[in-house]
């Protein structure tokens, strides 16, 4: 997936930095007027056909109600030029559009494209072979025009459209030059859909991140995607000619769009650099952005953004470059990815805001930048995500060593006592011969019994030692065994304990199997499960203290009569480091259930009974 995105990015990229490339046979003449402001634009950049020309156009009004489209040349003088602040909205004027095509404009086929008003009527005659079409909500009239034939002026009756901002313009062009700028339009989205893709997938891919890991990082990357998925799909004009849309040039929805994106990026920040552990004068900063973006939102809904209006966000996405730089410095290598992805749309920011290089690229340089940073903050996520896993696997191999250190513990308890009674044993031996000597009495028949005697203790010695031995050899093969046996051999070595502490252990085989399995971490699991028995049977005193084992077929439960586990502790008896005992690790029953269904892909199962608890190893 990762290959796919970076093939899509960089693809898209490469188109987005091909040069616009001027046309040919292409005049226009535009009036564009936004939050109040007019501009009116004239051009004729023509080479060819339209070289010394002079198209011109007037956007003009009349509240003259005997005026229409039949005697409009003759009342001319009725009109009056649209101000700067003409919206539309005058229901007692009537609105026309005057296009003078000059007297040296050539004979052919052309299109005329407009919005945003509707023209209700006009001046072509039906020999000029006027059709009429739509396309992605701009309209086109497809007309023919003969010099010094057909009339060199039209006019056009317009029905206003209201638009949060007007945007009303005329475009003049041959049809040759209209399907080339139709065709590089269809490309030009088919760009800005893999970028969007793009983004969309990077998202996603992070929000199931974030699902699996519970790391805030993702999560707010996730959002942050997702608007700035949204402002790259509103500035792509797929609303811009819908008058009822909601999205459509609706400019508090895209600052709102914006101070999201910006807020979920501090946030991804915080959390992705860890600045509140190794920058806390940074961290408070950031969070004085975070308050700064909500505040703002709240400013947008009733008047307007205070940081897109004035063009402040370009400059505290520095401090935000600044945090990776200086994380950098700390020999954090995520954050390289990080650094560079923020750089380039930070500069991509900039350049949108303050409109710099757009007669250089096809595109909107916030799409080229938003598709890098998608690719490279993925990288820096899947970074993050490796050093994890690598931190987790240590502090696993960690956890088995105290585990196996916890049970060694108990071990060498269990060696002690077994041992207790053969030194003891032996020291009376070695007494007795000392004393015979002292009386004369050692004889060679009495020696020989002492020493034989002596062997004896040592020969038991021994054995208690291979046993520990072979229980501790570490085989990371798979192996097939008995799990009757398995279990024998675990009961052996705690059978001192068992006996001590008058444990009594009843061990049931109603059918016996052979696995192919870890043997020795079976018996690791099964000595934990015995060991927490013991100790609740101590721990509350039990009378008549009884441990049951069951095996049958792949299967063995330890079941003791200890009264059971408390009903909000039997839910957490899994998680690493929880304990109810003094002194306890907490990591016995974690390192059991990781063990026997991470490597042994079987299941440890817990439940109450009548008498107490009852663990289930399942294979």
């Amino acid at each position: 997936m990762k290959i796919i995105l970076f093939t899509l990015t960089v693809i898209s990229t490469l188109f987005s930095l091909l040069p616009a490339q001027e046309v040919k046979e292409y005049a226009y003449a535009s009036a564009y007027e936004m939050r109040g402001e007019t501009l009116y634009y004239e051009s004729n950049t023509s080479k060819t056909m339209f070289k010394d020309i002079n198209v011109s156009i007037a956007l003009l009004k009349s509240t003259d109600s005997t005026l229409d489209i039949k005697n409009i040349q003759n009342k001319e003088q009725l009109f009056t030029p649209l101000t700067k602040e003409e919206k539309f909205q005058d229901y007692n004027s009537s609105y026309w559009l005057k296009v003078d095509l000059g007297s040296n404009f050539p004979s052919g086929r052309f299109v005329c494209s407009y919005a945003d008003p509707k023209i209700v009527a006009h001046t072509f005659t039906p020999s000029q072979a006027l059709e009429t079409f739509k396309l992605d909500g701009v309209s086109h009239l497809k007309f023919t025009y003969t010099k010094g034939v057909d009339a060199q002026i039209y006019y056009f009756k317009l029905k206003p459209r209201h638009f949060r901002i007007p945007f009303r313009f005329i475009y003049l062009s041959t049809p040759e030059t209209f399907y080339a700028q139709m065709s590089k339009s269809e490309k030009m989205q088919l760009i800005l859909g893999l970028i969007l893709g793009l983004i969309i997938m990077a998202g996603l891919y992070n929000a199931a991140m974030y699902y699996y890991n519970r790391d805030r990082a993702f999560l707010y990357y996730a959002l942050m995607q997702l608007f700035m998925s949204l402002i790259l799909y509103s500035y792509s004009g797929a609303f811009q000619w819908d008058e009822s849309s909601f999205f459509s040039r609706n400019i508090t929805y895209q600052a709102i769009l914006s101070l999201l994106t910006s807020l979920f990026a501090t946030l991804f920040t915080l959390y992705f650099l860890e600045l509140k552990r190794y920058l806390p004068k940074l961290y408070k900063f950031a969070w004085l952005m975070v308050f700064i973006f909500v505040l703002d939102i709240f400013v947008s809904l009733f008047y307007k953004s205070i940081i897109i209006e004035y063009k402040v966000l370009p400059f505290l996405m520095l401090v935000l470059i600044y945090a990776g730089y200086k994380r950098i410095r700390q020999g954090y290598k995520p954050a390289r990815f990080y650094l560079a992805g923020w750089i380039v749309l930070t500069i991509a920011v900039f350049l949108n805001i303050f409109q710099i290089g757009y007669a250089y690229t096809i595109i909107d340089p916030l799409y080229i930048g938003a598709a890098t940073e998608a690719i490279l903050f993925s990288l820096a996520l899947s970074y993050k995500i490796r050093l994890v896993h690598k931190e987790k696997e240590e502090q696993k191999e960690l956890l088995v060593h105290q585990s196996k250190l916890a049970s060694m513990g108990e071990m060498i308890g269990n060696i002690a006592h077994q041992w207790r009674q053969p030194l003891t044993h032996l020291g009376y031996t070695f007494m007795n011969i000392k004393e015979a000597q002292k009386h004369a009495e050692l004889t060679e028949e009495y020696l020989d019994k002492k020493i034989e005697e002596a062997n004896r203790q040592l020969a038991f010695m021994s054995e208690t030692i291979d046993d520990f031995k072979d229980f501790y050899t570490p085989k990371k093969e798979k192996e097939t065994f008995s799990l009757l046996q398995a279990t024998q051999e675990t009961l052996e070595i705690m059978a001192h304990t068992f006996k001590q502490n008058n444990i009594e252990v009843e061990l049931i085989r109603l059918h016996d199997s052979h696995i192919y399995n870890y043997k020795n971490e079976y018996k690791q699991v099964l000595l934990n499960l015995l060991s927490n028995a013991k100790d609740a049977l101590i721990e509350r005193e039990i009378q008549t203290a009884k441990i049951t084992l069951k095996i049958d077929n792949n299967s063995i439960q330890v079941e003791d009569n200890a009264g059971g586990i408390k009903e909000d502790i039997i839910k957490r008896i899994y998680e690493p480091y929880f304990t109810t005992k003094e002194g306890n690790s907490g990591i016995g029953l974690y390192m059991s259930k990781m063990i026997v269904e991470k490597n042994m892909r079987g299941k440890l199962l817990v439940k109450n009974n009548d008498k107490g608890a009852l663990f289930a190893v399942q294979f």
